[in-house]
């Protein structure tokens, strides 16, 4: 397993970053083709109709759920989705019914739900990430990985805990955003499935202390070296310009999978 925060020197680090950023460039040049997104629909628990983009490669490889931040879409990963899987995953990047318009797109679910009968509790959006797991589980009847920034990175977290289809669990900035009905350090303590989570500097502390309840061996929590950070997916576009060493921690945390 990762240990819990890296101390790599700067200058080490940097080449560390353009040994891969090379190493990825090298697998464009020799040909690595993704296959274009298609739109897909399935059901919440509750029976409204979810909308996803689906980046297939091959029914034998894991999927990894990327969950936006409220009042986001799944427009949120237009630009990362290839990147993931250059590490050979399957990704359904998912609107889910606390969302809004990112990078153009607009949440369809969003729409749906207010047309709807519907309701905005935090165990009805739970219910959209729990059906998300199975619909991609029900493709290649693999474990998957959750992916989520903010809230719903808290949420990734319980429901990595609870469901045995999820293998674990990347959560970009989360918190404590539900309590008092919902203490994330206390439901997540005790999990025994590799955890990465993202911290800006001074989030640090805080989310140190949100997972004392988990061993060391299973998680990583992550802050930059190079700058005080960005909050969730944020830290791994090009507006932030440390994100390779982002984009490098994670590399290293999906070997844990392999």
């Amino acid at each position: 397993m990762l240990k819990k925060y890296y101390k790599i020197s700067k200058y080490n680090f940097l080449r560390l970053i353009s040994i891969v950023s090379f190493f990825i460039m090298s697998l464009t040049i020799l040909g690595f083709t993704y296959t274009q997104k298609e739109i897909v629909t399935f059901q919440s628990a509750d029976s409204l109709t979810l909308t996803a983009d689906h980046y297939f490669l091959s029914d034998t490889l894991p999927y990894l759920i990327l969950i936006h931040e409220q009042g986001s879409s799944r427009g949120e990963f237009e630009t990362l989705a290839e990147r993931f899987q250059k590490m050979d995953y399957n990704c359904l990047a998912v609107d889910i019914r606390n969302g809004g318009n990112a990078n153009f797109i607009s949440n369809e679910t969003v729409r749906r739900f207010r047309q709807g009968d519907y309701s905005l509790g935090r165990e009805d959006i739970e219910g959209d990430i729990r059906a998300s797991v199975n619909y991609a589980f029900s493709i290649s009847n693999q474990k998957v990985v959750l992916l989520g920034s903010g809230a719903t990175g808290s949420l990734c977290l319980k429901i990595t805990k609870e469901m045995d289809e999820v293998l674990g669990a990347i959560a970009l900035s989360p918190g404590e955003f539900y309590r008092p009905s919902l203490i994330i350090e206390d439901t997540i303590s005790g999990i025994q499935k590799p955890l990465f989570i993202t911290a800006t500097e001074p989030e640090f502390p805080y989310l140190e202390q949100m997972l004392s309840g988990v061993d060391d061996i299973y998680k990583t929590i992550f802050k930059s070296e190079l700058s005080d950070g960005i909050r969730g997916t944020n830290a791994l576009t090009a507006k932030n310009p440390s994100n390779g060493e982002y984009w490098l921690a994670l590399l290293l945390f999906f070997k844990e999978f392999k």
